[in-house]
């Protein structure tokens, strides 16, 4: 036994031994040689071509100017020699990186040159596997950088003043990694692009990570920040391509445009993906005319994964026929979680968010949508899924058109919208929702024509007849067709009337009032139960206090028109903004002070800084109530030390009230 554990472990040693032998011959045999005035070489090609240059060399440039366009067939690390400025000027393409008869560059990589193109010219063109383009900075040209086969990594340029593309990429398999890079100044009589990416075939993972793209401006075609898709049609648009893992995320893109009617789009994916992850991209200033489609971030998953868009921002788009913030479909599970769009306008049809699942859940919270305008349709928030739909936590402000809605809710086994934060204009509706088993329940919806409505087609639209009129006139046109259009007919007829027999459950929400009025909801073909609602209630505590001492205000939404307390879920209840405190004697902050709603709640201080005399303290969300606070003069004799649970203000209660300006200040900072 000993002595074969002996023999294992010196056959283990033997091949470790060997192993590290290996290695070093490696990089015994490993050269490098100089190029510039005086060096081995004086061209960047003379020591690629020479033959004593082998597999894992190495070829180092010195400062200079080189006018070449260097064709690699060898695996090579090609780069600048440290801290010296190394220009090349080629006629056509700066490093053509090959794969085919004449050799094999895969693996080669390209650091630290600044490769000034011609007018038509390429940057680096690579049509071979496993190389690294790092640290380049490529100025003009069509393209700065052409890629393609598979695992392939695009780190830490810049790359500038192209007339159509950043990047273009046609991959095959493997990996492709683009992080860290600067695109900037794509501006082109045709169309102008970041970075496109096609696929042909199955990558394993794609990754796109922390990259600033910046000014595409396109005067003749479509505008991209990142597209990412396969081949693309004769409409120029891509078609699905094959990613297994998918990572998009911490991007910034600035200043997407087009001066055509076309397609303007800070991020699209349209991609069979196992895994996707969209987060942290920044994308803001898009730009089109009348008749363009604006996206920020728009994204098409098909596959069964979880599609995850999390923390994403999105702002300043104008124009064009419709834009929205973001928009993403997914056949698998879609989380939507902790985005923000703001300041959408001029748009015929304009939307903040919209998550469309296909698969079973649609999960769509704490995202704040605001600023949404257009002289047309107008949604903040639309949440749409075959099975079951989640809407919580959502904040909803200023969303204005001649039709407008705050939040839409079609979730066709159920939709449960709980703890949204809704505010309008005096117009428009709160929330629609289209659902067999719809539930709204602890929400503020406030100042609205209608506060909730269930969803008729004739209400944004068409109505049903309307829309089954082409097949009625082919049947009638057509009689020979009645047996094969007559059943389509009459299923989506089923279809369009179970759509409109929404069953929703909208009690408990508050409303700016304690008495909401009956007209402000609409039940269509279906019922809606809105009563009991919640009230707004105030109370000081303590209610008398002496000069110098202060009283704990709080407002809150917890019981409902039926009396019942519903302070155990407040959890589910809505925060942010807002409750207005006043004061007539004291101060609380000022005679007045806008505060959030904390999970239906609010809280102020009253000082008592101005004599005796009864306070009239207030808090107003649309609808005002009052308590009244006694001030004594003098001071409390009965107390030696002012103690903190002797002043009647217990100390649990104070360190609450510290915890919630601290959340006020974070909340406001956040903005």
């Amino acid at each position: 036994m000993i002595k074969d554990k002996v023999v294992s472990f010196l056959s283990f040693g033997l091949i470790f031994i060997f192993l590290i032998s290996f290695s070093c011959i490696n990089e015994i045999n490993a050269a490098q040689w100089n190029v510039g005035e005086g060096k081995d070489y004086a061209t960047i090609q003379e020591a690629i071509d020479n033959e004593n240059t082998l597999d894992d060399d190495i070829i180092n440039v010195y400062s200079g100017t080189y006018l070449e366009d260097v064709l690699v067939y060898k695996r090579l690390t090609i780069q600048s020699n440290n801290g010296d400025d190394v220009e090349l000027k080629p006629t056509t393409t700066g490093f053509t990186i090959l794969k085919d008869i004449i050799g094999d560059g895969s693996g080669t990589t390209i650091s630290g040159f600044k490769i000034t193109n011609s007018i038509a010219g390429i940057g680096i063109n690579i049509s071979a596997d496993n190389c690294v383009v790092d640290n380049n900075k490529i100025i003009g040209g069509r393209t700065g950088i052409v890629v393609s086969n598979s695992n392939n990594t695009i780190i830490n340029n810049v790359i500038s003043d192209q007339s159509e593309n950043g990047v273009v990429g046609n991959l095959t398999g493997g990996f492709f990694k683009f992080n860290g890079n600067t695109i900037s100044n794509i501006i082109g009589p045709g169309t102008a692009n970041g970075i496109t990416i096609t696929i042909n075939g199955t990558l394993n993972s794609l990754t796109t990570i922390g990259n600033v793209i910046s000014n595409i401006n396109a005067f003749g075609g479509n505008a991209y920040g990142i597209q990412i898709g396969k081949s693309k049609g004769v409409d120029g648009n891509p078609e699905v391509a094959n990613i297994n893992v998918l990572t998009i995320t911490k991007n910034k893109i600035n200043g997407i445009r087009s001066t055509v009617a076309s397609a303007v789009t800070g991020i699209e994916l349209v991609c069979i993906s196992k895994e996707t992850l969209i987060s942290e991209n920044n994308m803001q200033n898009l730009n089109g005319v009348d008749g363009s489609t604006i996206f920020g971030l728009e994204a098409a998953i098909i596959g069964t994964g979880t599609v995850n868009a999390i923390k994403n921002q999105v702002s300043q788009i104008s124009g064009g026929e419709q834009a929205a913030g973001i928009v993403v479909v997914s056949f698998g599970n879609l989380n939507l979680n902790e985005n923000f769009v703001s300041n959408i306008s001029r748009a015929k049809a304009a939307i903040g968010i919209l998550g469309l699942g296909l698969g079973n859940s649609v999960n769509i919270e704490d995202n704040i949508v605001s600023n949404i305008k257009s002289p047309n349709v107008a949604a903040g928030l639309v949440g749409v899924c075959l099975k079951d739909l989640f809407m919580l936590h959502n904040n909803i402000f200023q969303v204005k058109g001649t039709r407008n809605a705050n939040l839409v809710a079609a979730g066709f086994n159920q939709a449960n919208v709980k703890g949204n934060n809704l505010e309008g204009d005096g117009s428009g509706i709160g929330i629609v929702i289209c659902s067999f088993n719809g539930k709204i329940n602890y929400n503020r919806i406030v100042n609205f024509d209608h506060y909730v409505q269930n969803f008729l087609f004739s209400s944004f639209g068409p109505s049903i007849d309307e829309m089954l009129k082409p097949l009625d006139d082919a049947i009638k046109k057509h009689p020979e067709l009645e047996p094969i259009l007559k059943p389509i007919r009459d299923d989506l007829n089923n279809l369009f009337h179970k759509l409109e027999n929404s069953n929703t459950n909208a009690r408990y929400n508050w409303y700016g009032t304690n008495n909401p009025n009956s007209n402000n909801f609409f039940k269509g073909n279906g019922t809606l139960i809105y009563s009991p609602w919640l009230v707004l209630s105030i109370k000081a505590n303590p209610s008398t206090i002496y000069a110098g001492q202060t009283s704990l205000i709080t407002a809150d939404v917890y019981k409902d028109s039926a009396g019942r307390d519903h302070s155990a879920n407040a959890a589910q209840f809505f925060s942010g903004p807002r409750i207005t405190f006043t004061t007539n004697l004291g101060n609380v902050g000022s005679k007045s002070i806008t505060v959030p709603w904390i999970k239906g709640r609010a809280i102020a201080t009253l000082r008592a800084d101005e004599g005796p005399g009864i306070a009239t303290v207030t808090a107003s969300d649309h609808q005002t109530v009052k308590t009244f606070v006694k001030i004594l003069g003098g001071s409390n004799k009965t107390s030696k030390t002012v103690g903190m649970q002797k002043t009647g203000v217990p100390v649990q209660v104070l360190i609450f009230a510290i915890l919630f300006v601290l959340g006020g200040f974070v909340i406001t900072r956040r903005k």
